[in-house]
């Protein structure tokens, strides 16, 4: 309740994408409150030693200022965890310095790893998109790794046999079609079903506060948006996952035991630079925190026949097509004067990329392109662009006689309604914006616990 009053005070007191921080304090053990501290420690100082003339000062890695969920469980000798059979849901970002979670768990001697769960990527982040993960054993603990993203996204009880915690610790990016939500959603729901327990490890949100965009609509319910809530929602997985149970987002969640281990040090308005943690990319094409900023901006082209840089080195940072007249788009972007980004004319070449691309649109062909350049990451308001990016786009193309949208469909189940498919072109960005934030504030009427009052 206390995350759904703190979501409801940021979509009011913005009406439109948000750049407030959250200011609550972290507790001391874990609990299932989560907890977004706003005072990080000062980074140490490290002095030189050396009894000979001084040294020109180097460039040091930043310290660790923020402990993940994951970090406090190790830190804490798995106490929660303490004689219990574990199903852990992790991917390749689930890490706690260089190890990766399931190791630790498996050389724990008061926990027993009983099997891990891989969500779209799989556990160890190699899978494209969309494309099937197989079940297998995980050759380094030789657990077995059970696919939720294949023939079946929810935990069945064969898979779940002999399991008393199901323990998520999946990198998100604060976006309502990034599927990693879903996949907590339906373990919750499983774990409900199987009196098993439910254990969030909380990572930051790499877009921090920001909420823009429009709301799912009941309808639109699909694994890319399984809940009434933003395109960017502003929220941790952890608060998302209190959210879930608090409103009955899904159904079946009445009996479910969940807990939270809390960040610590993490600020909503803190760059992920500063926050001492390394950018493990959650899934493939997510390579850089500015990727994930841009990319509620850019992925609705996939529902489009544009390349959106899959197969390059600026995956979701760049759009481009043979037909594209680059230079005029990129300078009706920057007459524009949309703030934190810039916007670039250049040429890109898609290509196979074993292990993070399979069949990129436009492979082998050097194709006009447009390349967005984030200047300021605390002003790039990511839904926004997304809607002047695409109502350029489409303008260009009609002048061309080319029509874009190649999968109407999958535009729809991205943006939770057929609002961006049926008014660009016909509304101004403006006022398709404003309609998305009149929805958001639709939202927080129409469910109470959203109410800042």
């Amino acid at each position: 309740m206390i995350r759904a009053l703190l979501f409801a005070a940021i979509v009011l007191a913005a009406g439109c994408t948000s750049q407030t921080s959250g200011q609550t304090a972290a507790p001391d053990t874990p609990t299932t409150v989560a907890s977004t501290s706003s005072v990080a420690p000062p980074t140490t100082v490290v002095e030189s030693t050396s009894t000979t003339q001084p040294e020109a000062p180097t460039t040091t890695e930043p310290a660790v200022i923020v402990e993940t969920g994951a970090h406090r469980l190790v830190a804490d000798d798995f106490a929660i965890l303490d004689g219990k059979r574990v199903g852990l849901i992790a991917h390749q970002a689930s890490v706690v310095g260089d190890d990766h979670l399931a190791d630790l768990i498996d050389a724990a001697p008061n926990v027993e790893l009983i099997a891990l769960f891989g969500p779209e990527h799989g556990i160890r982040g190699t899978a494209d998109a969309g494309v099937y993960v197989e079940s297998t054993i995980d050759p380094s603990t030789n657990a077995p790794a059970f696919s939720l993203y294949g023939p079946t996204r929810i935990p069945t009880v064969s898979m779940l046999e002999g399991i008393d915690v199901l323990v998520y610790d999946l990198q998100d990016v604060g976006t309502r079609y990034y599927t990693y939500i879903s996949t907590m959603g339906l373990a919750m729901q499983a774990a409900a079903e199987n009196d098993i327990e439910f254990v969030v490890l909380e990572r930051p949100n790499p877009l921090g506060d920001i909420v823009g965009g429009g709301v799912l609509e009941a309808d639109r319910s699909s694994f890319v948006g399984l809940y009434p809530i933003p395109d960017v929602y502003g929220l941790t997985s952890l608060e998302l996952a209190e959210l879930i149970v608090d409103e009955a987002l899904l159904p079946g969640l009445d009996g479910l035991e969940l807990t939270g281990v809390p960040t610590v040090g993490w600020d909503r308005s803190m760059p992920w630079a500063d926050t001492g943690l390394p950018w493990i990319p959650p899934s493939p094409a997510i390579t850089s925190p500015d990727t994930a900023l841009l990319y509620p901006a850019t992925v609705y082209f996939e529902a489009t026949s544009l390349s959106y840089g899959r197969g390059t080195t600026s995956p979701f940072e760049v759009i481009g097509a043979p037909w594209l007249d680059a230079d005029s788009l990129a300078e009706g972007l920057s007459a524009r004067n949309l703030p934190g980004v810039q916007f670039e004319s250049t040429e890109i070449t898609p290509a196979m990329l074993p292990g993070i691309t399979v069949e990129p649109a436009y492979l082998g062909q050097s194709i006009p392109a447009v390349q967005l350049v984030v200047t300021d990451p605390g002003l790039v308001t990511p839904t926004e662009l997304g809607v002047y990016l695409l109502d350029a786009v489409f303008a260009q193309a009609r002048d061309l006689g080319v029509d874009p949208l190649s999968r109407p469909e999958w535009l729809d189940q991205l943006s939770g309604s057929t609002l961006l498919r049926t008014q660009i072109g016909v509304a101004t960005p403006e006022e398709i914006i404003a309609t998305q934030a009149d929805q958001r504030r639709e939202l927080a009427v129409s469910i109470p616990a959203f109410s800042s009052e």
